[in-house]
C-alpha cells in the first residue's frame, strides 16, 4: 500500500459539479454572423429559469430567474393586460388564494451571497433575523415590507397571512386589509384550512408544559384548544376540501425505550357536529404486544374513515435484560473479569449484512409492517405479518395486495426479487394467496375486483372473487414488454400500467408507441392511439389540477415524445375516438403548470440547444401561445454550435442513435478534434439547452466553444460484456462520424465519469481510435468492485448492482471469470496506448478511489502515460467550486494538448515532486 505522504505527491486539485451536465438548460437562438466565442469570464451571466407559478384565478404569472453567478430576479406578468414586473434580488414568490397578493423573499446578490458564504459567519441568530420580504398588492401595486420572518404564508380564504418569526416561535396574523394583527407564541408550526380562514398551530415548550393543539379563526376572533398535554405533537395536516384536521401525539412509556404515538382526528371543526377521535394502542386488544406506532407513512383516506401507519417492534426494557441473559455469547460468561470486545459478527447467512444493519434508520433486518384503524368502526386491523410484510397501500380500497418474498429471498438479495401475491382485505385483515413467484403487480380496481400483473412477457388480469387469470396482451399487434432494456433480468420491465377508469370497468396499459384500453368484461382492447406510424410514443399525462382520476368518457391528454426524432409535444382526445395533436415540434417541449378550476391558461417551457429554455402562456388548445420570458437574449451576441442526430450500429447489429454537436466556430471543409462524451442512453438529450458554466466540468458548450464536435452516443451492453460491447459501440459511432468528413480522425478524444468513466478507463485497453482519454471516478476492477461494499448504497455489497444492475455482468466473478478479467481495465492494461487522465476524490462513497489506485499502480508498472487526480475531501462528484473549475480546466489542457497540440503543462508530461505542488497551490494567485 502506498503510504500517505506519497498519495498527496499525486494530488492536484480540482472540482466538482452535477454529474450530469447535460441536464443543464438555458439560451436563446443563434445570430448567424456571429464571431464572438464564449470566454469563461461570460458564464456567470447565463441564466436558467425556475419557480414558474400560475395564479388561482389564471390572471398573474411569476417565474424566477437564476445566474451562473446566482444573481436572482422575480418576474410577475398579468396576463390579461400583458404587464409586467420585476424584483431583483428576490425568491420564493407565492400568490395569495384570491390572487390579490403575492409573497417574495429578499436574497442577497450572488457575489454578496458568495462572500457571506466563504466567511462562514458564525452568528446564524443574527443572520436569521436579518430576514426579508416583500408583500406585494398586485391590485394597487401597494408593498409591504417584513423582516426577520422565516416563513410566510396566505390564508386560502380571505386576506389573512401568517408570518412567523425565526426568533421565539413567534406567529402573527395579519388581516392584509385592516392591518390589523394577532400574535401566538410558542408555535413550532401552523397550516391554513383550505375551504376556511383557519389556522392550526402546533404549540411547543421546551419543558413541554402547554404544548397544546389550537385553532383560530381570524374572521371570528375565536382561539380553540383541541388537546393539550405535557408531550409533543407533529404531522399536523388538514384534509383535503375539508374542516377535518389530523395530528399525531408521543407517547412514552417508562417501561420500554423509544417512544409510540396516538393518533388524533377531529372532524367538521368548522361545525356544531364537530367530533374528536383518537386511536391509543393501548385501548385496542388486538394490538401486538411490544409494538409501537411509527411517525413516518401515515395517510388518511379521502372520506376521513380510515388512517394507514405502520408499526414497529417497540423494546421492552426489562424484557431486552432478559433476552440479553438468555442469549449471551459462549465465550462471555458472568464471571469474566475482561471488557467486552470491539467485535461484530458477520455471518454469509446474512440476508441483510451487518454494514447496511448499521445504516438502516431502525438499526435491525425488521421491517415496518402496516396497519390500519378504522374510524367509524373504531376498529383496529394489522394489514402486514411475519409473513407478509410488504403491503401494497391504496387508501380508498377494501381489498389491497400483499408481498411475500420470502420464498425467493436468495435471488432477491442478487437483484432478481420475486414475490407471492396475496388479496388483503383492509376491514378484516383477512389474506389470501393467490399469485406465485410475480415479478411485479399493480393496484387493486376501485371496487375492489381485479388487479394485473406482468409475468412470463405478458400482463395478466385478475378477477379476485372468481380467482382466475387471463393473459390479456398475448397475440396483439404491440410491443407490451421493454426487450430494449439490456439489463440481464429474468423478467424484463412491461412499459407501463397506467391506471383503472374511474367506473373500474376498463383501465389502460401502454405498449411502445400507444396507450391501450382494456375492459373487464372481456370486450376486445382498444389501441386508442397510433404512434407506431411515425414513431411517436403516446403516455397519459395528469393535465387538469382537478383531475384526480381517468374517466374514459371525457377528454384525456397525453404526452408525445418521437422515439426517432426527439420531438416532443401533446395532444387530447376521447378514448375510442379521434386523438387531435395539439402541439408537436422539434424542441423539448414540458408542461409548466396544470389547467386550473378557474381558468384554462396553462405554462410551458420550450428549448432547444440552440434556445434558451423560455416560458409561454397558452390555453388548452395550445392556440396562440405567448412568450413570457426572454432568457439569455445576449446569446446571439456569441458563436454557437447546433446539434443533430447521428445513426450507426450498435455492438449488437442494430441502428442505434447519438447526438453530435458541432463548433460553436464551425466552417464547412475544415477538420476539427472531438471529445466523446459516453454513460449509456444520451440520444433524448438531444433538444436540452446547455449554458456554459466553469463549475460544470464535462460541459458540452464549454468544449464547443472551444472549438471541437462533441459526440453523444447511445451505448447498448452485452450482458457479461459491458466493456468490450461499449467499444464496438463507441468504434462504430465515432467511425461515421469521421466518415462525414468534419472531424480529424487522429484528434478524437473520450470522456466519461462513474459509469461513463469505466468505459472512459476501459475502452482505451481495446482500440487505438481515441488520441487521448479522460475517466472520472471510475471502476477499473471489476472483481473487486463485484464484492465490495458500497456506503453510498446504504451499506450494502454490490452483487445485485453488477449481475443486473449497471454493470450488467449477469454472474458472480469465479462463475464467469474469463469475462470479469476481460473487461477489466487493469487486467488489460498492457493493451494501453492512450494516454489517461483518471480524476478520484479520496472520500468517494459510490466508487471507491482504490479503482483509480489500482488503474495508477498498474499503468505505472506497465509503463503506460496515466495521470491522476486526487482531490482531497471530495466525493464521487466534486462539490467545491475550486476544484469543479480546476477539473474542467484541467480537461481543456490535457485535450488541448493531445487533440490541437497545444503546449503540454508539466504536469501531463512529467511527475511533479510533492513539495512542488504545495508551493504552487500556496502561491496560487500569485
Amino acid at each position: 500500500m502506498l503510504k500517505s505522504s506519497f498519495l498527496k505527491q499525486l494530488v492536484a486539485v480540482v472540482i466538482t459539479v452535477f454529474i450530469n451536465s447535460h441536464s443543464n438548460i438555458f439560451a436563446q437562438e443563434i445570430k448567424k454572423d456571429s464571431i464572438n466565442l464564449v470566454k469563461p469570464s461570460d458564464y456567470g451571466q447565463w441564466e436558467r429559469l425556475s419557480n414558474v407559478i400560475i395564479s388561482g384565478n389564471g390572471e398573474w404569472v411569476t417565474y424566477k430567474t437564476t445566474t451562473n453567478d446566482q444573481d436572482n430576479s422575480t418576474y410577475i406578468y398579468n396576463t390579461k393586460n400583458k404587464s409586467s414586473i420585476v424584483f431583483p434580488n428576490t425568491s420564493k414568490a407565492v400568490f395569495s388564494n384570491d390572487a390579490n397578493w403575492i409573497s417574495l423573499s429578499k436574497v442577497l446578490p450572488g457575489k454578496e451571497a458568495k462572500k457571506r458564504l466563504k466567511s462562514k459567519k458564525k452568528d446564524a441568530d443574527k443572520d436569521k433575523a436579518s430576514l426579508k420580504s416583500i408583500i406585494y398588492n398586485l391590485k394597487t401595486k401597494d408593498t409591504l415590507e417584513l423582516e426577520g420572518y422565516q416563513s410566510i404564508s396566505f390564508s386560502d380564504v380571505g386576506s389573512y397571512i401568517a408570518m412567523k418569526r425565526s426568533e421565539g416561535d413567534v406567529l402573527i396574523v395579519k388581516n392584509l386589509n385592516s392591518k390589523n394583527e394577532v400574535t401566538f407564541g410558542n408555535v413550532k408550526s401552523y397550516n391554513w384550512q383550505s375551504d376556511n380562514a383557519i389556522i392550526a398551530m402546533i404549540i411547543e415548550t421546551k419543558d413541554k408544559v402547554g404544548n397544546a393543539i389550537q385553532t383560530y379563526n381570524p374572521n371570528t376572533g375565536v382561539l380553540r384548544v383541541l388537546d393539550q398535554e405535557n408531550t409533543t405533537y407533529s404531522n399536523m395536516l388538514w384534509l383535503k376540501d375539508s374542516d377535518d384536521l389530523f395530528v399525531m401525539r408521543t407517547f412514552e412509556d417508562d417501561d420500554y425505550i423509544d417512544e409510540t404515538h396516538h393518533l388524533l382526528l377531529w372532524k367538521d371543526l368548522n361545525s356544531k357536529k364537530t367530533s374528536s377521535h383518537i386511536f391509543n394502542q393501548s385501548k385496542f386488544e388486538n394490538f401486538p404486544k411490544d409494538t409501537r406506532l411509527l411517525s413516518n407513512r401515515v395517510r388518511v383516506s379521502e372520506d376521513a374513515n380510515s388512517i394507514y401507519f405502520t408499526t414497529f417492534s417497540w423494546e421492552n426494557k426489562s424484557k431486552k435484560i432478559e433476552e440479553t441473559e438468555k442469549k449471551k455469547d459462549s465465550l462471555i460468561t458472568g464471571a469474566s473479569k475482561e471488557e467486552a470486545p470491539e467485535v461484530e459478527i458477520w455471518n454469509s447467512k446474512d440476508l441483510v449484512i451487518i454494514s447496511a444493519q448499521k445504516k438502516s434508520k431502525m438499526g435491525d433486518i425488521e421491517q415496518p409492517l402496516s396497519a390500519v384503524w378504522h374510524i367509524n368502526e373504531n376498529k383496529f386491523v394489522p394489514l402486514a405479518d411475519d409473513l407478509v410484510e410488504k403491503i401494497q397501500v391504496q387508501i380508498d380500497n377494501e381489498v389491497v395486495l400483499g408481498l411475500d418474498r420470502t420464498p425467493y429471498d436468495f435471488e432477491a438479495i442478487f437483484g432478481r426479487p420475486s414475490y407471492d401475491v396475496y388479496t388483503v382485505n383492509s376491514k378484516t385483515g383477512a389474506k389470501l394467496k393467490v399469485l406465485e413467484n410475480i415479478t411485479r403487480a399493480w393496484g387493486v380496481s376501485p371496487n375492489n375486483k381485479y388487479f394485473t400483473y406482468l409475468k412470463d412477457n405478458d400482463i395478466h388480469l385478475f378477477n379476485i372473487s372468481k380467482g382466475t387469470s387471463k393473459n390479456i396482451t398475448q397475440g396483439l399487434n404491440g410491443t407490451f414488454i421493454n426487450f430494449e432494456n439490456d439489463h440481464p433480468l429474468p423478467q424484463k420491465a412491461a412499459f407501463g400500467f397506467n391506471r383503472w377508469n374511474k367506473d373500474s370497468k376498463s383501465f389502460f396499459v401502454y405498449s411502445e408507441f400507444n396507450v391501450w384500453q382494456f375492459f373487464t368484461n372481456g370486450a376486445a382492447p382498444k389501441k386508442i392511439t397510433n404512434g407506431e406510424k411515425e414513431g411517436v410514443v403516446y403516455r397519459i399525462i395528469n393535465f387538469d389540477s382537478e383531475q384526480i382520476e381517468t374517466d374514459a368518457s371525457k377528454t384525456v391528454y397525453f404526452s408525445l415524445k418521437g422515439k426517432y426524432t426527439k420531438n416532443t409535444g401533446f395532444a387530447k382526445g376521447i378514448p375510442g375516438k379521434e386523438i387531435k395533436r395539439l402541439v408537436y415540434d422539434n424542441f423539448d417541449i414540458s408542461l409548466a403548470s396544470l389547467k386550473l378550476k378557474n381558468s384554462d391558461n396553462i405554462l410551458f417551457v420550450k428549448q432547444s440547444y440552440q434556445d434558451s429554455p423560455n416560458l409561454y402562456l397558452t390555453n388548452t388548445e395550445f392556440k396562440f401561445p405567448v412568450k413570457l420570458s426572454n432568457t439569455n437574449a445576449f446569446q446571439n451576441n456569441f458563436a454557437w454550435g447546433k446539434a443533430e442526430l447521428i445513426e450507426y450500429k450498435n455492438a449488437v447489429g442494430k441502428n442505434a442513435q447519438g447526438i453530435l454537436y458541432y463548433p460553436a466556430n464551425y466552417v464547412k471543409g475544415k477538420k476539427y478534434p472531438m471529445i466523446t462524451y459516453v454513460y449509456e442512453k444520451l440520444s433524448n438529450r438531444l433538444h436540452r439547452y446547455i449554458a456554459p458554466s466553469k463549475y460544470d466540468y464535462y460541459n458540452t458548450t464549454v468544449w464547443s466553444q472551444n472549438g471541437y464536435f462533441v459526440l453523444n452516443p447511445d451505448i447498448h451492453f452485452i450482458a457479461g460484456e459491458p466493456g468490450t460491447s461499449s467499444t464496438t459501440t463507441l468504434e462504430n459511432a465515432v467511425n461515421v462520424v469521421v466518415d462525414k468528413g468534419d472531424v480529424d480522425a487522429s484528434k478524437v478524444g473520450l470522456i466519461g465519469h462513474s459509469w461513463g468513466g469505466y468505459q472512459a478507463g476501459f475502452v482505451p485497453t481495446q482500440t487505438n481510435i481515441f488520441a487521448a482519454s479522460v475517466a472520472g471516478a471510475g471502476l477499473t476492477d471489476l472483481v473487486a468492485m463485484n464484492l465490495a461494499i458500497t456506503p453510498a448504497f446504504g451499506g450494502r455489497p454490490e452483487n445485485d448492482h453488477f449481475e443486473v444492475g449497471q454493470e450488467r455482468m449477469n454472474s458472480a466473478p469465479w462463475v464467469s471469470p474469463d469475462n470479469y478479467f476481460r473487461n477489466s481495465s487493469i487486467m488489460q492494461i498492457e493493451n494501453l496506448n492512450t494516454p489517461m487522465l483518471f480524476e478520484v476524490g479520496d472520500n468517494d462513497t459510490n466508487v471507491n478511489w482504490s479503482q483509480g489506485l489500482a488503474y495508477y499502480n498498474a499503468a505505472r508498472r506497465a509503463g503506460k502515460p496515466f495521470v491522476l487526480l486526487v482531490y482531497a475531501n471530495e466525493g464521487h462528484g466534486l462539490r467545491q467550486e475550486k476544484n469543479r473549475f480546476d477539473y474542467q480546466t484541467r480537461i481543456l489542457k490535457w485535450f488541448g494538448h493531445y487533440l490541437k497540440e497545444d503546449k503540454a503543462e508539466d504536469w501531463i508530461t512529467e511527475g511533479i515532486p510533492y513539495k512542488e505542488q504545495q508551493r504552487r497551490l500556496e502561491n496560487w494567485k500569485d
